[in-house]
């Protein structure tokens, strides 16, 4: 009785392993999904267009305008959309129309001092961690900044400044601290735009090449310092412009 209960339990371990095997080798075949959704494409996609100046503030966009140019169907868009609005980046304008929202006093004054404490906090690690190959790429863009300044190219110099900025965050070495700044700048870096309302563009240049030589140098509050001044004074450009045209439409 014994001898025959052992036999069943081998012929059904047995059995049981055949199954596992058939399974493994049904999925052999099977192509692993990608990470990377199309939803989560379009959403970059967006991202990189607001990060690079190419949407400004009282500009408006469509979810089929989007689909269009991305070849792809409406509800990627809607969905990435989504998640943009939920960040602050992108809102209704009216109708169907979306656009980058027009921040007021309180929520500059908000992003200026979470800037002023988060990103000069990767200039620092940025400092630490600093080589002849970061340097040159730091410059390189440095000098593509100046040269869309001079030659009157807003959205270039938007991206140079961007690109000038990321580059150092970047360099700090953390994916964690680089996400955050990147979402903050997905409300801020629109703004830049009024900044060439008042110039501020030849001045800002001035503060990245402060910016730079210090962190060539290895002085980490010299650089510190020179982040700080940038943030704080592209703050009050942009507030003087908004109360401008709040005064403009009456």
């Amino acid at each position: 009785m014994i001898k025959s209960q052992n036999v069943f339990y081998s012929f059904s371990s047995r059995r049981s392993l055949g199954r596992e095997m058939k399974g493994l080798t049904m999925f052999e075949s099977v192509t692993p999904l990608k990470r990377e959704t199309l939803q989560t494409l379009v959403h970059q996609r967006l991202c990189d267009l607001i990060l690079q100046g190419e949407i400004a503030p009282g500009e408006s966009i469509t979810v089929a305008s989007i689909a269009k140019a991305l070849d792809v169907s409406p509800m990627p868009v809607r969905e990435a959309i989504s998640r943009l609005m939920a960040l602050g980046a992108l809102t209704i304008v009216s109708g169907r129309s979306i656009g980058v929202p027009r921040l007021g006093a309180d929520e500059l004054a908000d992003l200026r001092k979470v800037r002023s404490e988060i990103e000069t906090t990767a200039v620092a690690w940025a400092v630490e961690r600093r080589d002849p190959e970061f340097i040159a790429r730091l410059e390189k863009v440095l000098y593509a900044m100046e040269a869309a300044e001079a030659a009157g190219q807003v959205r270039e110099f938007i991206h140079a400044n961007y690109d000038f900025h990321f580059t150092i965050y970047r360099q700090a070495g953390s994916p964690l601290l680089l996400e955050i700044i990147g979402n903050i700048w997905l409300r801020i870096n629109p703004q830049f735009h009024l900044l060439q309302r008042h110039g501020h563009y030849r001045v800002s240049n001035k503060q990245h090449r402060r910016l730079f030589e210090a962190i060539r140098d290895g002085d980490s509050a010299a650089a510190i310092a020179a982040l700080r001044e940038d943030i704080d004074s592209a703050y009050e450009v942009i507030l003087a412009s908004l109360k401008e045209s709040e005064a403009e439409r009456g």
